[in-house]
């Protein structure tokens, strides 16, 4: 077992550390974190013939990182979700789309320009783009529409006015949001079967955009909520039947000891997952737990300004990401409570919004395969490292 005594101070908060660090926790939080993860560090090896040691050095420095490997896995004891983490993946060779020699950047922005003005699905949207049965909702950057091959029935866009994904600002960004927020109001209005409310953004083609102009969807479902919302809801309330506290409160004090929390206000906190679905995952939530009530007892004007922090601290981290880490291709998803009271218990469910990386748009290499769909999700980014420089930006 590494001994932290003999690691320099900087390089201790890391996925590495990851049992050392908690076993040095007070135990109560030890104890949470027991309840939470199941976490196992074992050591990978290989012996690699002299005619790879160049290759070895140019690709991963040091040899010896590959000769002895640390691998980290933790597993979710409720949801089972799972991440294994080994640092060498992130720098292994990829083959690049083309092999010009302008900058990744110039590159991605020449793609962007083919992609724009009459080449635009969206260019012109009020007449390229289907119109949901309540009509449409304007805002002030952004126009609503209704998605033209639904995934559910009730399946809607924000379009926004700005064309490049990635060019957006605090107002721009809350505006996008607060028509969603009224899209599935209006959508629930007029079908008060459907209530359970999901907003996504997929950006640029490695997370799943099929066009490139920016747009948000959201889904209003019947019945049940989507897949993966339910298994945080269920799993709040298996934690609380079984420890009698809550899932996210134990959550937020075991992230606030490892200083995986990049963001704390009075409103809003955040953190870097230790189970991320892909690289460089972040979740926000407000502090307050909105039960399915409040769509009713509140006016959608309210509604839209009761999130408006929620939205700001998700855009300071989005641009810290974009800006500050580089990342160009991601997903977003909002987890919201349902429109209406439904027969299960959303009393320990809270708003979260979960962002991820989806890597270099540019290259072939897709960062999602068999060990992604069918076993545990492969992480690239030391969770530690990113809080920190998130904290930092």
């Amino acid at each position: 077992m590494p001994n932290l005594k003999n690691v320099p101070l900087e390089s201790q908060l890391s996925i590495a550390f990851l049992p050392e660090l908690i076993a040095a926790l007070p135990s109560e939080l030890q104890i949470i974190a027991e309840r939470l993860f199941f976490i196992e560090r074992v050591k990978g090896h290989t012996v690699p013939p002299p005619l790879m040691h160049e290759w070895i050095r140019h690709y991963f420095g040091d040899i010896a990182l590959v000769c002895d490997q640390t691998i980290v896995k933790i597993v979710n004891r409720l949801t089972l979700e799972a991440a294994t983490y080994n640092p060498l993946r992130g720098q292994r060779p990829q083959e690049a789309g083309d092999n010009s020699q302008i900058s990744p950047d110039e590159a991605l922005e020449a793609m962007l320009a083919a992609n724009a003005g009459s080449q635009d699905t969206f260019h012109d949207p009020l007449n390229g783009t289907t119109a949901d049965l309540f009509g449409r909702i304007r805002g002030k950057y952004c126009l609503s529409a209704s998605n033209v091959a639904k995934y559910d029935g009730w399946h809607g866009l924000v379009i926004f006015d700005e064309f490049h994904p990635l060019r957006f600002n605090l107002d721009q960004f809350q505006d996008y949001f607060a028509v969603a927020l009224r899209w599935l109001i209006a959508a629930q209005k007029t079908d008060s079967k459907a209530c359970y409310p999901l907003i996504t953004w997929n950006c640029l083609w490695k997370g799943g955009a099929s066009i490139v102009h920016g747009h948000l969807q959201m889904t209003l479902s019947q019945g049940m909520a989507a897949g993966q919302v339910e298994r945080w809801r269920r799993a709040t309330i298996d934690y609380r039947t079984q420890y009698q506290s809550s899932l996210f409160a134990d959550l937020a004090q075991l992230n606030q000891a490892l200083r995986l929390i990049f963001h704390e206000s009075n409103e809003v906190w955040g953190y870097t997952s230790l189970i991320p679905v892909k690289d460089r995952e972040i979740v926000l939530l407000p502090k307050a737990i909105l039960q399915p009530e409040i769509w009713a007892e509140t006016n959608e004007r309210q509604i839209c300004g009761m999130l408006e922090p929620l939205w700001a601290a998700t855009y300071t981290a989005l641009r810290e990401l974009i800006d500050g880490q580089g990342m160009r291709s991601f997903n977003l998803a909002v987890y919201l409570p349902p429109c209406r009271p439904t027969t299960e218990s959303w009393a320990e469910m809270p708003i979260c919004v979960r962002i991820v990386d989806r890597g270099n748009p540019l290259t072939r290499l897709v960062n999602i395969g068999a060990m992604e769909l069918f076993a545990n999700n492969i992480a690239n980014t030391d969770p530690f490292a990113l809080a920190q420089a998130l904290r930092e930006a």
